[in-house]
C-alpha cells in the first residue's frame, strides 16, 4: 500500500541571474566561462566564508568520469599518471572578479590530501597577459623545511599574484589513512600586473588540477604505492587555452529556498535569499488550472545585501478544487527581470470530501483509488466483496486536507466486483461514499 499527499509542502530552489551563461545546460569542456563581480572584498586565506562563492553559478567540476550537470561544467582531459587510481575525488572550482583583481577558488573532498615529488592537490595554470605571453600560477601541498604546507609559486611578476589553501577540519596533510575531509583554496591574480590597464573583456587561461593520492612524507613518488591523476581545461602544460568572461555583472539573486504549501482555503509562499544585488523586488504571480500567469502581489526587496533574507506571501483568494500553480518575478532597479521556474501546487482542498473511480478500471492486479478532504479528517477506507464482506483496510488513520492517493494490490484476490467504501469522520460528523470496481484476471 502506497499514500501520496501532494498537497504537502513543497520545496524548489531556484537561481535567478542576469546571465545568458547561467541559463545554459552545462556541457563538457566548455569554451568560455563567465566571471561575476564579488560583492565584497574577499579574504585571500583559503577557507572560502565570502557568501560570493557559495553562489551556484557556471564552474568547472573536475572528477575523472565525471559528466556535467546543473552549472557543473566538466574540464577538456584527464590522465592517470600513476595506476592504479582508485580514490576519485571532485573538485570544484570557481570564479570571482573584484576590480581587475580576479579571484580563482578550489573546494575538494579528497579524502588523501598530499604530494606527488613535485607537484600535489591543487592547482597548476597559465594564463596569457596582455602582451600575449604565458605567465605560470601554481597553489598546491608542498613541502616547506619539510613541513607539509599549501605553497603559492609564479614565476610572473612579483605583485602579480597571491595564493592560500586551507586544511578542512579532520584533514592531515600526507596522511594516507584515507580518510581526509578534503581542502579549500584560494588564488588571487592582479590583472594590472599582467598589463592590463582596463579589464578586459576576456583572459585566456588553461587550468590544470592534481590529485594525488596514498602518499605520506617519505613515500617515493614511483615507489610500490600511490597513485596519481590530473585534468585539464584548454591544454596539460599550454598552447591551447580556455575563455574566462570578465563581464561586468554582479553575483545575482540567489535564492536558496522557496515553498509553498496549502493552508485551509489560503496558500503560503515563503523563500530567502544568500545574496541580493540592485533588487528591487519580487512579484508573486498564480496560474489556476493552466491559464496564464497574473501578478496577485508584490514584496519589496532589500536593493544590495550579502546578508541572507527571508520573505513571506500570503495567497488568501483559493476557490476549492482547483490547481494552482506559482512563480516569481523578480526585478532590479533598472528594470530588469528575471522569472523562477513554474511549480504546481496540486489541487486545493475541496469543499466537501470526494471519492474518486478508481484508475485503471477494471484493473489486474492492481489500482489506484483516490479521494480528497476539504478538511483534517479521521479516515478508514476499505475493500469488500459483493456480499458486503470487507476483504482488506487500505487506511486507518487521521490525514491532512488534500488530496490522496492509495495503491491497491488485488494479487491475492479472485476476479469479480469488489466495492471500496470511504468514511470520514470529521467535527462529530461521519460520511460515508461508495464505488464499485472490477477485478479481472
Amino acid at each position: 500500500m502506497k499514500t501520496s499527499f501532494p498537497f504537502l509542502l513543497l520545496v524548489v530552489t531556484f537561481l535567478f541571474v542576469n546571465s545568458d551563461f547561467i541559463k545554459a545546460q552545462a556541457v563538457n569542456d566548455p569554451s568560455a566561462l563567465p566571471v561575476f563581480t564579488a560583492t565584497g572584498p574577499i579574504t585571500l586565506d583559503g577557507r572560502l566564508l565570502e557568501v560570493d562563492w557559495a553562489v551556484n553559478v557556471p564552474h568547472l567540476r573536475y572528477r575523472i568520469g565525471g559528466t556535467p550537470s546543473g552549472n557543473s561544467n566538466t574540464p577538456t582531459a584527464f590522465a592517470i599518471v600513476k595506476p592504479p587510481y582508485r580514490d576519485t575525488s571532485t573538485c570544484f572550482v570557481k570564479f570571482l572578479r573584484r576590480d581587475t583583481l580576479l579571484y580563482f577558488s578550489l573546494d575538494s573532498d579528497d579524502k588523501q590530501v598530499c604530494r606527488f615529488d613535485w607537484e600535489g592537490d591543487g592547482m597548476f595554470m597559465k594564463i596569457v597577459n596582455a602582451a600575449g605571453t604565458e605567465v605560470e600560477y601554481k597553489i598546491y601541498v608542498g613541502v616547506v623545511n619539510n613541513v607539509p604546507q599549501f605553497v603559492y609559486e609564479t614565476n610572473g611578476p612579483a605583485n602579480s599574484g597571491a595564493g592560500a589553501g586551507y586544511a578542512k577540519p579532520g584533514t592531515t596533510i600526507y596522511d594516507s589513512t584515507n580518510t581526509d575531509n578534503g581542502y579549500s583554496a584560494e588564488l588571487m591574480i592582479n590583472l594590472k600586473a599582467l598589463g592590463f590597464n582596463t579589464v578586459p573583456d576576456s583572459i585566456r587561461l588553461l587550468i590544470n588540477i592534481f590529485d594525488p593520492d596514498n602518499y605520506s612524507l617519505g613515500v617515493p613518488p614511483w615507489g610500490p604505492n600511490g597513485n596519481y591523476a590530473k585534468q585539464w581545461w584548454g591544454s596539460e602544460w599550454g598552447g591551447t587555452y580556455r575563455r574566462l568572461a570578465l563581464r561586468n555583472v554582479p553575483v545575482p539573486v540567489e535564492f536558496t529556498s522557496f515553498t509553498a504549501k496549502y493552508e485551509g482555503n489560503s496558500v503560503r509562499l515563503q523563500w530567502s535569499t544568500a545574496t541580493e544585488i540592485n533588487n528591487r523586488g519580487f512579484e508573486i504571480q498564480r496560474s489556476v488550472d493552466g491559464s496564464e500567469f497574473a501578478t496577485i502581489g508584490f514584496i519589496e526587496g532589500r536593493g544590495t545585501t550579502t546578508i541572507p533574507q527571508r520573505y513571506n506571501f500570503v495567497d488568501n483568494n483559493i476557490s476549492p478544487s482547483r490547481e494552482y500553480s506559482y512563480r516569481l518575478k523578480q526585478i532590479d532597479f533598472d528594470g530588469t527581470a528575471t522569472y523562477s521556474d513554474v511549480f504546481n501546487l496540486g489541487l486545493s482542498s475541496p469543499l466537501d470530501f470526494e471519492l474518486y473511480q478508481n484508475y485503471p478500471n477494471p484493473f489486474n492486479p492492481s489500482t489506484k483509488i483516490s479521494f480528497s478532504l476539504p478538511t483534517d479528517s479521521f479516515v478508514e477506507l476499505e475493500v469488500l466483496n459483493i456480499l458486503g464482506q470487507k476483504v482488506t483496510s487500505l487506511m486507518n488513520n487521521k490525514l491532512n486536507a488534500g488530496k490522496h492517493t492509495v495503491d491497491f494490490d488485488a494479487s491475492s484476490l479472485s476476479a469479480g466486483v469488489y466495492i471500496y467504501t470511504l468514511k470520514v469522520a470529521d467535527n462529530n460528523n461521519t460520511k460515508v461514499i461508495s464505488k464499485k470496481m472490477t477485478l479481472v484476471k
